[in-house]
């Protein structure tokens, strides 16, 4: 035989060896079988908050904490170079979900609303409400709504109606 063949030969003799060697340590012995189930470990962690950051500065970053209502709050951005995710539940237990531009000037916002808790989108720019829609907050029924805002801030429905009062209170 050859030199370089016996030194493959024997490099895989050694290969397979350390495979056995290996696999027979993982399986345990006859009469005691691995349960998964008890392998698995709970692991509690209490903190005001868990922040995870880009090594190299403030670019990157996912921050989970309460918010200051006290409800579950999870915010991500990518620092000055993009915009930002927010999800979370107010202290009224309605959830958010934000999705903004670096500088917080245009934003779509689904959140939940309203006397009958009803689901709503809310798209804003340069701090002006531009769009919403979304399930009726004050009608029976819920029925949908879409209205947009023209540039002098007057409100054209274009499918049902959307009481856009402070109070949700509406009446017509």
């Amino acid at each position: 035989m050859r030199a370089g063949l016996r030194g493959a030969v024997l490099f895989g003799v050694l290969g397979l060896l350390a495979g056995l060697f290996v696999a027979r340590r993982a399986t345990p012995p006859p009469g005691r079988a691995v349960d998964a189930a008890r392998q698995t470990r709970e692991v509690s962690l209490q903190a005001r908050e868990v922040r995870l950051q880009a090594a190299g500065g403030p670019a990157g970053r996912i921050l989970l904490a309460l918010s200051g209502e006290g409800g579950p709050a999870l915010w991500m951005s990518n620092g000055s170079r993009g915009g930002s995710l927010q999800l979370g539940v107010h202290g009224n237990g309605f959830p958010f979900a934000l999705v903004s531009d670096a500088a917080v000037r245009s934003f779509g916002l689904g959140r939940v609303d309203g006397r009958q808790a009803s689901p709503i989108l809310v798209f804003r720019t340069d701090d002006v409400v531009r769009m919403v829609f979304g399930l009726s907050m004050t009608e029976v029924g819920r029925p949908a709504f879409l209205v947009h805002y023209t540039a002098d801030g007057r409100k054209h429905e274009v499918l049902g109606r959307y009481c856009d009062a402070p109070g949700r209170v509406c009446n017509r």
